[in-house]
């Protein structure tokens, strides 16, 4: 492992401790995502409100420091050597949830499975597309979420971050989203506004529990995993282009193209970053010889 060379200096930490934010130090990465691969991290900041957090991003402006907004690391796929930088985890006040009327209103720390419960309690109903999805709100809306025919971007109302120090409110129709897309790739999302229906028909818990049986019975939820590797393409399944060329179940180390759904590789034990890359690699070069079609990764592969 390289030497710490973009770390937060004493004085940042002193700062931060102080305003209640719990810091680690080559904190294994392994630790914070599903797939369970990743070296250390120079600093894993845990910060629970916007006061650290805006205090935290004023320090750093200015320096050749290095940080990454990290949800539940459900779809990221972090390197063997670590990361040189600091990994922000938003806690505290950016896990809270509320409710006013037919509108949900929530930090971009808390669950999704959190909100869709919340959904469900107060009989609101829009939310079911994001059943099972195990991630954090800041990163459903990121990467605009949802079931095939549905995203959770058609349920935002607007959004709270913070561009380039300063804090904006973003109405829906400035949003950009599309399939797996939401462009707010330059924010780093506090709240979200969520605007939903009254479930008169009371048919939510159903379409939920299709969803989940379905799920549980296509993909391999029960090995550490990052969801869906490659984004899908307009009336093709990626699964079951990689199952036609054969490829479910080929390993490399411990990583494996899952024997369950062709689309998701799977840390069978031991696996490291560049086991899954290297299977990465591989499918794309399978897919673009036998179909010519060029694959997009939907998971974030972090350098």
């Amino acid at each position: 492992m390289e030497t710490r060379r973009r770390a937060i200096d004493s004085n940042l930490i002193q700062t931060l401790s102080s305003l209640g934010c719990r810091i680690l130090k080559d904190e294994p990465l392994s630790e914070h995502c599903s797939f369970k691969i990743g070296g250390p991290v120079d600093f894993f900041v845990e910060i629970p409100n916007e006061q650290a957090l805006l205090i935290f991003l004023n320090n750093v402006k200015n320096k050749k420091n290095v940080y990454f907004i990290l949800g539940s690391g459900t779809n990221v796929l972090f390197p063997d050597e670590g990361y040189r930088g600091t990994i922000i985890s938003l806690t505290g006040t950016f896990r809270e949830i509320s409710v006013f009327n037919e509108e949900i209103l929530s930090g971009s720390g808390a669950l999704m499975s959190d909100v869709l419960n919340t959904a469900i309690k107060n009989n609101l109903t829009g939310l079911e597309c994001t059943a099972g999805i195990p991630g954090t709100v800041g990163g459903a809306v990121f990467g605009n979420a949802g079931s095939k025919n549905k995203w959770i971007g058609s349920f935002v109302k607007n959004v709270e971050v913070y561009k380039n120090l300063k804090k904006e409110s973003i109405n829906k129709e400035k949003i950009a989203f599309s399939y797996r897309k939401s462009g707010l790739g330059n924010c780093i999302i506090t709240s979200v506004s969520f605007f939903l229906k009254k479930d008169i028909e009371n048919d939510n818990l159903e379409m939920i529990c299709e969803s989940m049986k379905k799920r549980l019975r296509t993909q391999p939820l029960i090995m550490p995993s990052a969801g869906s590797i490659f984004k899908n393409l307009d009336g093709c399944s990626v699964g079951e282009l990689i199952e036609k060329l054969g490829l479910k179940g080929i390993r490399a180390g411990g990583a494996q193209i899952s024997e369950v759904h062709g689309n998701f590789i799977v840390n069978t034990g031991g696996a490291s970053a560049k086991d899954v890359v290297s299977l990465i690699k591989l499918v794309k070069a399978k897919v673009k010889e036998e179909f010519n079609i060029n694959l997009e990764t939907e998971i974030r592969i972090i350098k």
